[in-house]
C-alpha cells in the first residue's frame, strides 16, 4: 500500500486521537477518553509512559518538554533551562506515526528560541519537541511582537474547517517564515498580516496558534475537540488515494530520495537495535532467577566486554578477567527487601562450591528492594551497615542492580570502563557503587515533578 493510501485509509477510520502532556501546560485534566459526537479522544498525562505510536492521532501543546526559569544577577538576567529527558523518545514516536501516514498537530503558544545570560543572549533552539520538528523542516519562527506586521494586523483564516477553532483559541503570539523552493507539500491555514502562524506539511504535521488564561478541565477539553474536529474534516477533504499506475511517472527527484532513505533506513535500524538493546539492559530492575542472570551477562559482556561463566542453575558462576582468568565468584540473587546478611552468606556458600577459599574476591549481584517502585525510590533504597561491614569481612562486594546500571551510566563513555569495572567489583569495599554527582538521570514523575539531576540542562 502506498503512503497516500495508507493516509487516505486512516483519514477514512480516523479513531484514537490522543491529547498528550496538557497537565504540563499547567491545565487540570481528567485522564481517559472524552466522550462527545467525533472521532474519540483520550487524555495522557505527561509522564504516562505508554508510547503514542498507538494513537491515529496526536496534539501536544507546545514547550512541555522545557522548563525555563530566569533570576537575576550582577551581570544581568541568568536563565537555566531544564529539558526532560522523555524529549528525545517522543520525537522518534512523532517521526514514526507520520511515517506510518497518522497525523500529529501541535498547539503552539509563545516559542522561546533564546534566552538572557548575563550580558549576552543564548540560543534554545532545540530544547521542546515543537521546536524540534520545526528545526526538521527548516521553519523559522518569530515573536509577533518583535517584527513589523502593520497596523493593525488582520487574522485570515484560509480553511474553514479551523474557523470554529481559531476564533475561540487561535490567537497567535508566534509568527513563521517558511522555506522556499522546498519539495515538501505544505498549506497555510491561518494568516497574520502575511505572516503564516497556522500551517500543515503533508496533511500530517500540522502547527496551530493556541493561547487561553483559562487552564480548566473544560478549556482543555473543549480545545482538544475543536483542533481534533477540524483536523479530521480537513484531511477527509483534502488526501486523495494514488493508484500503482501512476508510478510509471517517475520524477528523477525521486531516484536519489529513495537511495537516501533506504541508507538511512539501515542506519535507523542499527541505531534502533542498540536502543532496544539499552532498554533491555535495564530489565535488571525487574527480573528474576536464571532471567536476571542471562540478562546482568549480556550486559557486562556487552558493555564492559567481561564473561560470567555460569553454572547449570545460573544462580552463580565465575567472572572472568580480560585473559579470560577468574577475577570473582559470582551470585546471582533477588529479593523484596533490602539485601541482609543472609544474602552474603549464600554468596560465600557459593563461593565455597565453586572450589574457591574464603579470601577469594566475590560478587554479589542482587537486584534488591523490587517491593520499591521508582528509580529514584529504588536508588536511595539503603543499604544497612551491618551488611557492608559483614560483606567485607568475607571479601564479597554486594552489586546491586540499580547501582550498576547508575555506575554504567557514568562509565559507559570511559574507554577504560572495563579495567574500572572490575576493579570496583573485587576492591573488597563491600559496596559497589556509583560515585556522588555522576548526573544519574531521573525524569519527571507522573505529577511532573522535578527530580533529581535531570539530563538535558542549561545552566546560568
Amino acid at each position: 500500500m502506498s503512503l497516500i493510501a495508507k493516509v487516505t485509509e486512516e483519514a477514512e477510520r480516523e479513531g484514537g486521537i490522543v491529547a498528550y502532556g496538557f497537565d504540563a501546560a499547567g491545565f487540570d485534566v481528567k485522564e481517559g477518553e472524552m466522550p462527545y459526537p467525533g472521532p474519540p479522544v483520550e487524555f495522557r498525562r505527561f509522564g504516562d509512559g505508554s508510547s503514542l505510536e498507538n494513537a491515529d492521532g496526536v496534539i501536544i501543546p507546545q514547550g512541555i518538554f522545557e522548563k525555563i526559569e530566569t533570576r537575576k544577577s550582577m551581570l544581568g538576567p541568568k536563565t537555566e533551562v531544564d529539558v526532560d529527558p522523555l524529549l528525545l523518545e517522543r520525537e522518534r514516536q512523532v517521526f514514526n506515526l507520520v511515517r506510518a501516514g497518522k497525523w500529529v498537530c501541535f498547539l503552539v503558544g509563545d516559542i522561546v528560541d533564546d534566552v538572557p545570560q548575563g550580558m549576552h543572549r543564548e540560543s534554545i533552539r532545540d530544547t521542546d519537541l515543537c521546536k524540534r520538528i520545526l528545526n526538521a523542516f527548516s521553519v523559522a519562527r518569530h515573536h509577533r511582537y518583535r517584527i513589523d506586521l502593520g497596523s493593525p494586523p488582520e487574522i485570515k483564516i484560509r480553511d474553514a474547517e479551523f474557523r470554529l477553532y481559531a476564533l475561540r483559541y487561535g490567537e497567535p503570539t508566534t509568527v513563521f517564515d517558511l522555506p522556499h523552493f522546498h519539495p515538501i507539500e505544505r498549506h497555510v491555514i491561518i494568516e497574520l498580516g502575511d505572516y503564516p502562524v497556522g500551517f500543515e506539511f503533508d496533511a500530517q504535521l500540522f502547527f496551530l496558534p493556541f493561547r487561553t488564561n483559562e487552564k480548566s478541565w473544560t478549556t482543555a477539553r473543549n480545545a482538544v475537540r475543536a483542533a481534533a474536529q477540524a483536523i479530521v474534516r480537513y484531511r477527509q477533504s483534502r488526501i486523495v488515494e494514488i493508484p500503482s499506475w501512476v508510478e510509471n511517472i517517475r520524477f528523477r527527484s525521486e531516484e536519489g530520495l529513495y537511495r537516501q532513505i533506504n541508507g538511512l533506513l539501515e542506519k535507523v535500524n542499527r541505531l534502533e537495535s542498540q536502543l532496544l538493546s539499552w532498554r533491555n539492559y535495564k530489565s535488571i530492575l525487574t527480573a528474576t532467577g536464571a532471567p536476571l542472570s542471562h540478562k546482568l551477562a549480556a550486559l557486562l559482556e556487552s558493555v564492559y566486554d567481561l564473561r560470567i561463566e555460569f553454572d547449570a542453575d545460573f544462580r552463580a558462576g565465575v567472572l572472568e578477567d580480560a585473559r579470560h582468568h577468574p577475577a570473582a565468584a559470582v551470585s546471582v540473587q533477588s529479593s523484596a527487601e533490602a539485601v541482609d546478611t543472609d544474602s552474603v552468606r549464600e554468596a560465600c556458600r557459593r563461593r565455597s562450591e565453586l572450589g574457591f577459599s574464603a579470601d577469594f574476591p566475590a560478587v554479589l549481584f542482587i537486584n534488591s528492594d523490587m517491593r520499591v517502585e521508582g528509580v529514584v525510590e529504588r536508588s536511595f533504597a539503603s543499604v544497612p551497615n551491618e551488611t557492608i561491614e559483614y560483606a567485607k569481612q568475607g571479601h564479597v562486594v554486594i552489586a546491586r542492580t540499580i547501582d550498576l546500571l547508575l555506575l554504567t551510566r557514568q562509565l559507559e563513555n570511559d574507554p577504560h570502563r572495563q579495567r574500572e569495572l572490575l576493579r570496583r567489583l573485587i576492591s573488597g569495599d563491600g559496596r559497589l557503587a556509583a560515585d556522588a554527582g555522576s548526573g544519574a538521570v531521573f525524569p519527571r514523575g507522573g505529577g511532573g515533578e522535578e527530580q533529581p539531576a535531570p539530563a538535558m540542562h542549561f545552566r546560568g
